[in-house]
């Protein structure tokens, strides 16, 4: 199964879970694919704010979903140090959203 490339990453005890539109997805490295899971209890309330992940990102080369991932990640990153995020404050937001994507432009991602 694949997952949306919008979803967020979330640590909960070192481990990773993936969260969009109120799905949680974990990786089954004995399957090779992401799975939906029930989230651990309190992870839920964590989770319910808006996501910063308004960018739809399209591979133009032949990334793998890991390697989405690891660049999103990345960028994110990056966009967040560039502006200083606080994503209270809109243009913060705006700014931090123009610089992921100028991140995924440069990795060789479409995005819209």
């Amino acid at each position: 199964m694949s997952i949306p490339s919008y979803c967020e990453l979330v640590y909960w005890d070192g481990v990773p879970y993936y969260y969009a539109d109120d799905v949680f997805y974990e990786w089954n490295g004995s399957v090779g694919a992401y799975e939906q899971v029930h989230p651990p209890a309190g992870l839920v309330e964590n989770t319910q704010r808006p996501l910063l992940r308004d960018l739809f990102v399209f591979p133009n080369g032949d990334q793998t979903n890991e390697r989405l991932e690891r660049d999103r990640e990345e960028c994110q990153r990056w966009a967040a140090d560039q502006v200083g995020l606080d994503a209270k404050v809109a243009a913060s937001r705006d700014n931090y959203l123009r610089a992921d994507r100028a991140c995924l432009e440069a990795r060789d991602y479409s995005v819209e």
